[in-house]
């Protein structure tokens, strides 16, 4: 029986994943800009083994109104038949703001990853310091009203939405 990701209760992340978002996002923000990446992998059950960072072609944006990051349509086209001919799965999207960590309503609006159970997360301060789950504002997509934050009762706390994901190595 395949389980959707809503069934997901344990995240493994590799190191070397993280490290190459961490990366990513801090090369961005140094530019004074917000990066995003996509984590995709596999799920067997209730376990989904995170395989591969995604760092998708990408656009800042800086205006009156702030920041965005915004990946073009052939770009999304692109990733979408990667995953499928790669037989992964789309799990999280993960991106930088330049101060603290919030899913703002663009976030909302425009995600990448759009099936129930993903994950959002938002590292703050442009990804400057050492990268920790903790930091990071997760979200889980849910049905209406869609996003919902790790400091939300239903997930008790931030401490618990960041148990979720098991740092591996790797």
């Amino acid at each position: 029986m395949k389980v959707s990701l809503t069934g997901v209760t344990s995240v493994m992340l590799p190191r070397s994943v993280m490290t190459r978002t961490h990366a990513h996002l801090a090369a961005t923000g140094m530019r004074g800009l917000e990066g995003m990446a996509l984590w995709a992998g596999v799920q067997e059950g209730h376990v989904f083994d995170v395989r591969e960072v995604i760092i998708p072609e990408q656009q800042g944006i800086r205006s009156d109104h702030g920041l965005a990051v915004m990946v073009p349509g052939p770009e999304l086209q692109r990733i979408n038949l990667y995953l499928y001919r790669s037989k992964l799965r789309l799990l999280a999207q993960i991106h930088s703001h330049p101060t603290h960590a919030y899913h703002s309503e663009m976030d909302d609006e425009y995600a990448i990853a759009t099936a129930l159970g993903a994950f959002s997360l938002v590292v703050p301060d442009f990804a400057r310091d050492p990268f920790s789950i903790a930091r990071c504002a997760t979200y889980r997509l849910t049905p209406r009203p869609w996003w919902k934050s790790g400091s939300r009762p239903e997930w008790k706390s931030v401490a618990a939405a960041a148990a979720i994901f098991n740092i591996v190595e790797g």
